[in-house]
């Protein structure tokens, strides 16, 4: 894996980094109550324009079929923009795991569309708020003359709210797990916004005699658990990448404080004390970017399990060293950071969220013990 970027590379981090000033640039920081504008299929629109919502299918499905150093570069550049749109949910984990599908009308019709902008898939896999157990699975699928329906109940559906699709794991009357493509606007579907921390909408799905997309699983027998495993890594990888884009500018606002702020008649940038807490976020960002492109080499290869063990290390690193970042922000800031006048706050929550999301520190910990 190469580290240096190449001339494409540099051309699309400049093409993403001036959209996402022109679109972003002069918002202020977003509040809970400014939620119900969660993110603009305006918006959605104009990064399919760009590429970035197919930019993991595969060329001959229409999309881009870069690899993770895109995913990487694309991820960090949204999250310093602190961008609200469902970018590792649908462009990310669910091109991944429809690209490992099999083959079918389903498979590339969808893929198309996800390229074109006119589907948001959000993957709808955990039934419980207390664990990201994947197997524990209670939707069960229903056979009915050929046609496949769905019954059961997801919870914490991250982008699930704003979604035109869900990806949903069931087992079928045999008691083996598969995943399902579900609209959200057939009959059987109640959706229910959850409000998360981030300021960003969550759902709970219901489905209740909902009809599935085609009149197939997803997978052959056996492979489903593994493939959403595996697009999962590379969800969380666009999420470590995200996590740096944050902490980046939670850097610079702090930064920008410190050479503000006066006591005793200069600014606090210039004590030692503080100096030091400021260092000690920069290197947490640092060690943050290296385990994450890290993990990134690891997963490059696409083969499937391959990089998991890295890719949790990468989490649970990210979780521990964002904490390390946003504590010292808000402590540098005197506590005023977490008020909504401030641009950081919004950070902190985002960064936070990331934490809680397709599992946490001691979930990857876990994992990673697991795997090695």
């Amino acid at each position: 894996m190469r580290f240096d970027l190449d001339a494409d590379q540099r051309a699309l981090t400049a093409t993403i980094e001036k959209f996402a000033h022109d679109t972003y640039g002069a918002r202020s920081s977003r509040t809970p109550e400014d939620a119900p504008a969660d993110y603009s299929v305006s918006v959605w629109r104009r990064m399919s324009e760009l590429g970035l919502t197919g930019l993991c299918v595969p060329e001959e499905c229409g999309g881009l079929g870069f690899s993770v150093v895109e995913i990487l570069l694309v991820s960090e550049i949204l999250g310093r923009a602190l961008s609200p749109e469902p970018f590792a949910t649908a462009a990310i984990v669910a091109a991944k795991l429809l690209e490992a599908s099999a083959a079918g009308p389903t498979r590339d019709s969808m893929l198309l569309a996800i390229s074109n902008g006119e589907v948001r898939l959000a993957p709808a896999f955990y039934e419980s708020v207390a664990d990201y157990d994947l197997q524990s699975v209670d939707a069960r699928i229903s056979d009915e003359g050929g046609r496949l329906y769905i019954h059961g109940v997801k919870e914490l559906v991250v982008d699930g709210a704003g979604a035109t699709h869900f990806i949903v794991t069931a087992r079928s009357e045999a008691g083996e797990i598969n995943a399902y493509v579900v609209p959200v606007d057939v009959e059987g579907v109640k959706v229910s916004p959850r409000l998360g921390l981030d300021g960003r909408w969550l759902a709970s799905a219901e489905f209740n005699g909902a009809a599935v997309e085609g009149d197939a699983p997803l997978f052959e027998s056996g492979e489903a658990l593994a493939n959403v495993e595996h697009a999962l890594d590379f969800g969380n990888l666009s999420l470590c990448a995200e996590a740096l884009g944050l902490m980046d500018r939670m850097l610079h606002l702090t930064a920008m404080h410190l050479a503000v702020r006066e006591q005793f008649g200069k600014p606090i940038g210039t004590f030692q004390a503080l100096q030091h807490r400021f260092a000690d976020m920069v290197v947490a960002m640092e060690q943050s970017r290296s385990v994450t492109w890290m993990a990134a080499a690891a997963l490059e290869s696409g083969e499937l399990g391959a990089g998991a063990s890295d890719l949790s290390a990468a989490k649970s690193a990210v979780c521990r060293y964002g904490r390390t970042v946003l504590e010292g922000a808000i402590q540098l800031h005197g506590g005023m950071g977490m008020t909504a006048d401030f641009e950081l706050a919004g950070y902190v929550r985002r960064l936070l969220a990331i934490e809680k999301t397709w599992g946490d520190r001691v979930y990857h910990e876990l994992r990673f013990l697991e795997a090695s």
